[in-house]
């Protein structure tokens, strides 16, 4: 996990999100912070996470050893490391199934929102693919939104709003299921 962009400092008090991505899902990622940005007014850093199963195996090696080493100054991983200056919920959007960035939930101090693509999904091109599994800038973008909301960061009405604007439907079979 490594950071490939700070966020701007914008005046007064912006909202900021944590977006990381994995795979090919990271250009959808970067263009979600566009969005966010130009649409929204929010705020947002910039994570690549190539490997989400060495972070878990980072996770369990620093709580194994805090485990086994009680009244010794506590270890922390790289996750809790990276995050540790950073402000706003965590959006994580991937090429895989949820379950992968899952893997490291306990070691996220805060909301921690991920979006993958379970199921089976078929779509003559690869806009369509990630539209049909919620991971394209748009469902990342309302992703952040939620999350900033449940945070009570922005108005709720501002999730709606996006929903409008990007022509999501809402209504549409969760792609897990179809």
């Amino acid at each position: 996990m490594y950071k490939l962009r700070d966020g701007e400092k914008t005046k007064g008090k912006a909202p900021r999100v944590q977006l990381m991505g994995s795979g090919v899902i990271l250009r959808q990622v970067i263009e979600a912070a566009q969005l966010l940005k130009n649409d929204w007014g929010v705020d947002s850093d910039l994570w690549s996470c190539p490997s989400f199963t060495e972070l878990a195996r980072d996770g369990y090696a620093v709580t194994r050893w805090n485990t086994l080493h009680p009244g010794s100054k506590r270890r922390t991983s790289h996750v809790e490391d990276c995050l540790k200056d950073t402000q706003g919920p965590v959006i994580v959007a991937t090429d895989y199934m949820r379950l992968f960035a899952e893997q490291i939930r306990s070691l996220v101090p805060r909301r921690y929102v991920v979006l993958g693509t379970d199921g089976f999904g078929r779509s003559d091109t690869r806009e369509k693919l990630r539209y049909f599994f919620e991971v394209n800038p748009q469902y990342v973008t309302v992703a952040a939104l939620k999350a900033l909301a449940d945070d009570g960061t922005i108005p709720e009405a501002k999730v709606a709003e996006a929903i409008k604007k990007y022509g999501l439907d809402p209504d549409k079979p969760e792609p897990w299921t179809v």
